[in-house]
């Protein structure tokens, strides 16, 4: 019974500390995941109903943001950010991305969000770039950014 309990005890110490531990991620396939940090737009988080999400627009030829997405409570892995996230400029009209690419990471998912509709230019142009993601653990979360010009 003691050597059970001890097991047992082993077994979830080691389970918290793979989660709390830091999750070194291999960057994405896609050639954006090279690409410095846009300088004109700072990185943008949203932590409510124990999941955050931090997004960071890249300076590739596609307008592309790393997103990195971070729990304990939720399993990632079923969130397709292709369906649920879109993108506006300067208020005009919603835009789907063209590709969510994310390995399978469980508590921990960092991938690539690309919109290959929208043109490098008109994105660079845009005074106010806001995203949506909709169902990860909350109905929407609005992220915004906007440059000073």
């Amino acid at each position: 019974m003691l050597l059970r309990r001890l097991a047992i005890t082993l077994a979830l110490t080691l389970l918290t500390a793979a989660c709390a531990a830091p999750v070194a991620s291999a960057p994405a396939s896609s050639s954006a995941a090279a690409a410095k940090s846009d300088s004109d737009l700072g990185e943008q988080t949203s932590e409510a109903a124990a999941v955050a999400i931090v997004v960071s627009w890249l300076g590739a030829d596609v307008p592309s943001a790393r997103v990195v997405m971070d729990t304990h409570s939720v399993d990632l892995d079923g969130f397709d950010l292709k369906e649920l996230a879109r993108l506006r400029l300067d208020g005009g009209t919603w835009v789907a991305p063209s590709l969510w690419d994310a390995p399978k990471g469980g508590h921990h998912r960092t991938g690539m969000l690309t919109f290959a509709s929208l043109s490098r230019a008109n994105f660079d142009a845009a005074k106010v770039v806001e995203l949506e993601v909709r169902d990860v653990a909350l109905p929407s979360r609005l992220l915004r950014w906007e440059r000073a010009r």
